[in-house]
């Protein structure tokens, strides 16, 4: 699996590459097929090369991470909306109605807050000890930052604006009910929300998206349950500020992940928009088995793949990956429990100089277990892949191998490699490498803030679901 996935996020962008006509890389006279494949990737990759950059990205990734640091990790906030929402509840006690849902479940009275209405802008106080609060337009939040322009942390840097609208689902919330008061959030469908910097002086919106909440009810409850309803979140970010390092350009990432529990089912898209053009797309879809996993088994002893086994096994996992709108691999793993027991085995007979027999048993184990193929538009040509012994250095590896229509057999990509090409898909790695895992993290922590704003519980998660956070 280290080499399928390489071959998904490295040789999709380079494993195609160019060959040298060598005596040690001959590339055949006849394979028309793969000599323009590997021309035109190789084009690919240059134009990533040059052009693609996270400038951008990467301040916004800053900026929301104060954000992040000033909300999410600091107490303050949660003492400061707790009095809020609390003045709304006193606004609207009232008896729980006779043979209703909420009376079942015991509950006497209960309150309802409208996040459509929670208007409120808190202004961190210049030493940080907590916030100023006032009635506001939406809900907004100021906040000192770090000034990188006079090198100063300052008050009032950075401004949050968060606006809820559409329609509103149910919520318990657990945190604010007590006893025999139940609380009920309406959650809106739909939040817009822009980050801005007062730098140099005036307001800037550098950072800017939308959330977008979709439950479709179970009929059990009328109360959304993450683990008896299904659930989506989509969204669009957008950045469009000035790098202080280098040229920056307006980028789009667009988002959705999903969980259905009836059909056990989890799923996830992510496009990486720049310049108007697609630079990254991936979609992914887990099925997943609803067997409740006994964690009392698992002691202090075992170890963590011990644990991700049970919790993949039965597991079905089918994903595209698309770079610059054109080189499409796409791969299917079934029991991914067994995959990674697979990989894990092999890991340790690899480590012990297992010979080519031993590996061999493994990579026909996995290729019943994991298939794939390449498809490139700007070609025509769809390429089937598959894991073929080859030895790599001292060691026997799985390898991604492929077959091209005018060739005989399998070719592995070790076989495909030449070294401009291997710059240009180190260029990409380096420079994307870090604002993209930054950006995981970004957009995590934008829906714990909604689910903090919502005072919605961890512990609502399903067992065995993916959590929508994480799956981000």
């Amino acid at each position: 699996m280290h080499w399928m996935f390489a071959a998904i996020l490295i040789c999709g962008t380079s494993v195609f590459t160019a060959c040298n006509n060598s005596e040690d890389n001959p590339a055949p006279d006849s394979a028309k097929n793969r000599k323009e494949f590997i021309k035109h990737t190789r084009e690919n990759l240059k134009y990533l090369a040059e052009n693609l950059n996270f400038g951008s990205w990467e301040l916004a990734n800053k900026m929301n991470q104060e954000f992040n640091t000033a909300v999410l990790n600091n107490p303050e906030f949660e003492k400061a909306i707790i009095p809020l929402f609390l003045q709304q509840v006193l606004e609207t006690f009232q008896p729980v109605e006779e043979g209703s849902e909420l009376a079942e479940m015991g509950y006497k009275q209960f309150a309802t807050i409208d996040l459509t209405k929670f208007n409120y802008r808190f202004t961190m106080k210049e030493d940080n000890s907590g916030f100023d609060v006032e009635e506001a337009d939406d809900f907004e939040m100021i906040i000192n930052g770090f000034n990188p322009r006079t090198q100063q942390w300052e008050s009032g840097l950075h401004k949050l604006m968060l606006k809820a609208s559409g329609n509103s689902f149910k919520h318990i919330a657990s945190k604010l009910s007590l006893g025999e008061v139940a609380v009920v959030i309406l959650v809106p469908s739909d939040f817009e929300f822009s980050i801005a910097s007062r730098v140099p002086g005036s307001w800037k919106e550098g950072f800017k998206g939308a959330f977008k909440n979709d439950v479709k009810l179970s009929g059990e409850s009328e109360f959304m349950n993450s683990k008896t309803d299904a659930i989506s979140i989509t969204g669009h970010l957008t950045t469009d500020i000035k790098s202080q390092s280098g040229p920056s350009d307006a980028t789009d990432l667009y988002f959705e992940v999903g969980s259905d529990p009836d059909a056990n089912q989890s799923s996830m898209s992510f496009s990486f928009g720049h310049n108007n053009k697609s630079m990254v797309d991936l979609d992914c879809v887990a099925k997943y088995t609803d067997k409740q996993v006994d964690f009392s088994q698992f002691t202090s002893s075992s170890s963590i793949m011990d644990v991700l086994v049970a919790l993949m096994s039965g597991t079905d996992i089918q994903t595209t990956f698309t770079l610059n709108d054109d080189l499409t691999t796409s791969l299917a793993v079934s029991n991914c429990g067994k995959v990674m027991q697979l990989q894990h085995e092999m890991a340790h007979a690899r480590r012990n100089y297992a010979d080519q027999a031993t590996i061999e048993g493994f990579t026909k184990q996995l290729n019943e277990l994991v298939s794939a193929r390449m498809t490139c538009k700007g070609v025509n040509q769809v390429i089937p892949m598959k894991l073929q012994t080859v030895k790599f250095g001292v060691d026997y590896w799985p390898m991604p191998a492929f077959n091209f229509a005018d060739e005989q057999g399998y070719v592995p990509f070790t076989q495909l490699l030449d070294s401009e090409s291997i710059e240009y898909a180190f260029n990409i790695i380096d420079h994307a490498a870090e604002p993209m895992a930054s950006s995981i993290i970004t957009v995590r922590q934008l829906i714990q803030f909604v689910r903090t704003f919502i005072m919605q519980e961890r512990e609502d998660q399903p067992q065995g679901a993916i959590d929508l956070e994480n799956r981000t």
